[in-house]
C-alpha cells in the first residue's frame, strides 16, 4: 500500500487530507492506514479523497491496493513481455504512458522498472532509445531492490546470492538500482 508514502512525499498529513476532502478524520485515517479497504468505501468518499489529492479514482485505488507488491508487478511485466512479444510490449508501453502514471503516484520502483524494461527491450531489438524519458533517467532508487528469491535464498541459505544476482543483472535495470537477471 503506497498511499501513506505518497502523502509523506507530498507532505500532506492525514488531518489536512481529511480537511481538504471534507471527511471525518477517522474515515481518512482508517483508509490511509489500511484498516478499511478502499474498495469497500462509498464512491462519494473515494471521489472526495481523489479530488483532494488531485488524482483520478483509478490512481487512488492503485495507491491503496493492499495486494500490490513490487515482486507481483515485476512478474506481471515479465509475463506481459512473453505474452505480447517484445516489440508489441514496447509499443504498448509507449502508448500507455504508464511510466508517467507511476511516477506521478510516487511509485518510483515501478516507474524505473518499466523504464529499465523499455531500454532493455529497445537494446535487444536494436530500437532507438525513447528520449521522452530522459528527465527520469538522471534519477535512481536510493536503495537497491533484489528479486524476492534472491532475498529469500540469502536469508535461508546464508548464501551470497546478492553478489550472484549483481553479477548477472541486466544493466538497464541496474542503472536504477533494480537487480533484474531474467526477463524473457
Amino acid at each position: 500500500m503506497y498511499i501513506k508514502q505518497y502523502l509523506e512525499s507530498k507532505e500532506i498529513s492525514v488531518y489536512k487530507l481529511a480537511n481538504d476532502a471534507m471527511l471525518a478524520y477517522p474515515t481518512v485515517f482508517n483508509i490511509v492506514n489500511g484498516k478499511v479497504d478502499i474498495l469497500n468505501c462509498a464512491l462519494g468518499v473515494v471521489k472526495k479523497i481523489a479530488d483532494a489529492l488531485d488524482l483520478t479514482i483509478d490512481e487512488l485505488y492503485t495507491l491503496c491496493d493492499k495486494k500490490r507488491s513490487f515482486d507481483l508487478f515485476r512478474g506481471e511485466q515479465c509475463h506481459m513481455v512473453k505474452r505480447r512479444g517484445e516489440i508489441d510490449y514496447v509499443i504498448d508501453l509507449l502508448d500507455s504512458a504508464e511510466i508517467e502514471y507511476y511516477w506521478k503516484l510516487e511509485m518510483k520502483a515501478e516507474a524505473f522498472y518499466l523504464l529499465g524494461m523499455l531500454d532493455y527491450l529497445c537494446r535487444r531489438n536494436e530500437l532507438p532509445i525513447c528520449e521522452d524519458y530522459n528527465k527520469y533517467r538522471k534519477y535512481k532508487l536510493e536503495k537497491m531492490i533484489y528479486p524476492a528469491d534472491t532475498e529469500l535464498s540469502g536469508k535461508l541459505l546464508n548464501k551470497d546470492s546478492y553478489k550472484d544476482a549483481l553479477d548477472h543483472a541486466i544493466p538497464e535495470f541496474l542503472e536504477y538500482n533494480i537487480v533484474e537477471c531474467e526477463v524473457v
